[in-house]
């Protein structure tokens, strides 16, 4: 217990949390911006299939959007 106490340093421990916050948080970013991504190609694929003339079923089918989204384009 003791060369647990002598040994910490508290600046050390700050910045081991500050680090694992900002890799906790660049994955979120990450992560998010793939979705986010992947949500305007859906709708860009979707746009280009209603300007060829699929059906709106048909759309929601390729690439899972709901008809209200689809009908916004």
């Amino acid at each position: 217990m003791n060369m647990l106490i002598a040994e910490y340093d508290y600046d050390v421990d700050i910045a081991v949390q500050r680090e694992e916050a900002l890799q906790e948080g660049e994955a979120k970013g990450f992560s998010e911006g793939i979705s986010e991504g992947s949500y305007q190609a859906k709708l860009e694929t979707a746009r280009i299939l209603k300007q060829l003339g699929d059906s709106a079923q048909k759309i929601m089918q390729a690439t899972g959007l709901t008809e209200a989204e689809i009908e916004q384009l």
